[in-house]
């Protein structure tokens, strides 16, 4: 079966590493010269991710966070609970022996006797299937008409080497909405400062914590929240392209990956509709209580913001136990086990109904 994948981002890449492992005739289109560039992601992951997908490329190990929020501050502690990874090693680590048209966009896709036609500046390809992994503002997307329900966010991110002492081992958590500002240790003095939101409040953040430090990269992006439709004929969307991001921290690596070795299976039994059901039944409920979540967060006022950050405060020791860093619906566990969370909830809940 031939198959063409728009994008070679890391689950781009790697749905068709796995499909070309299975005997597929596969065919990367990539806009960008170099796997890899730019960087458009914080890269940290749980370290349990990369013992999966990426320890070759892990720069540093975190122990916890320092997070806060207005007026509550605490730290999470749990050794060796996620790694910092160098994107660009780590994306280019699932393109050997892939087939990729490099340094070409795709700017057309039509649908001709059964077949789809991928052109791009340099020559138009043939193929069964089309997967779009080609990012938020996704052509393919676009282009087929995927039915999607999707909010965008801003994030810029500067690689800093900051003055004085850091603390490898932490990262720091300043929630800001609709996200949070975050600095992230890559070792030896070098750290990654970013927000979703505007190079000056990246500047106010920085100069809050004592960021301070010779600039060494800037990098920007877009963080897809919503839903997406993922099939549409014989055309699939994967990753980004998706929205398959958590809701709550807009992390798209490890349900991306997990997607591509759906999406994989699905294609190579000729059962399509099975990467929908098992997406669904894998993350539906994941993706949904996130989503609530953050439209809870983004419209809860400030004073009862404080109120569920000082739970959480007080809940430490059970987030460092229990709390999973790719599933986030282990949160909710820990806030409704507390009776003072039912007032916040209901305050919240009337402001998304009414």
């Amino acid at each position: 079966m031939k198959i063409i994948t728009v994008g070679a981002g890391p689950s781009g890449l790697y749905v068709s590493q796995l499909l070309s492992r299975r005997g597929h005739e596969v065919l990367v289109i990539e806009e960008h010269d170099t796997i890899g560039e730019p960087v458009q992601c914080a890269g940290l992951v749980s370290s349990t991710f990369a013992d999966t997908y990426g320890s070759s490329s892990v720069l540093n190990v975190i122990d916890g966070a320092h997070v806060h929020c207005c007026n509550v501050s605490f730290d999470l502690v749990r050794p060796g609970v996620a790694s910092v990874l160098d994107r660009a090693a780590f994306d280019a680590s699932f393109s050997d022996g892939i087939d990729i048209e490099r340094g070409n966009r795709a700017d057309e896709i039509r649908v001709a006797r059964g077949s789809y036609l991928v052109s791009t500046p340099a020559a138009t390809h043939e193929a069964d299937i089309v997967i779009g992994a080609d990012g938020p503002s996704s052509f393919v997307r676009r282009t087929l008409g995927f039915p999607s329900e999707i909010s965008f966010y801003g994030a810029c991110q500067q690689r800093v080497r900051v003055k004085g002492d850091v603390d490898d081992t932490m990262v720091t958590v300043d929630l800001k909405r609709p996200f949070f500002s975050w600095a992230i240790p890559e070792g030896d003095g070098v750290v990654r400062i970013g927000t979703v939101g505007t190079v000056s409040s990246l500047e106010r953040f920085k100069t809050r914590f004592g960021f301070e430090g010779s600039i060494l990269g800037r990098t920007g992006g877009i963080i897809p929240v919503g839903t997406c439709s993922l099939i549409r004929g014989g055309a699939f969307l994967l990753g980004d392209a998706a929205a398959q991001t958590k809701p709550l921290t807009g992390g798209g690596l490890s349900f991306g990956l997990r997607a591509a070795e759906l999406l994989a299976e699905a294609i190579d039994q000729g059962d399509p509709c099975r990467y929908h059901h098992r997406w669904n039944a894998e993350f539906g409920r994941e993706m949904s209580f996130g989503r609530s979540i953050r439209k809870m967060y983004e419209n809860m006022s400030e004073r009862d913001l404080v109120k569920v950050m000082s739970i959480l405060a007080e809940k430490r020791e059970r987030l460092e136990q229990e709390a999973d860093f790719d599933m986030h619906a282990t949160i909710a566990r820990i806030l409704f086990s507390t009776p003072r969370f039912y007032p916040v909830f209901g305050k919240a809940m009337a402001t998304l109904v009414g």
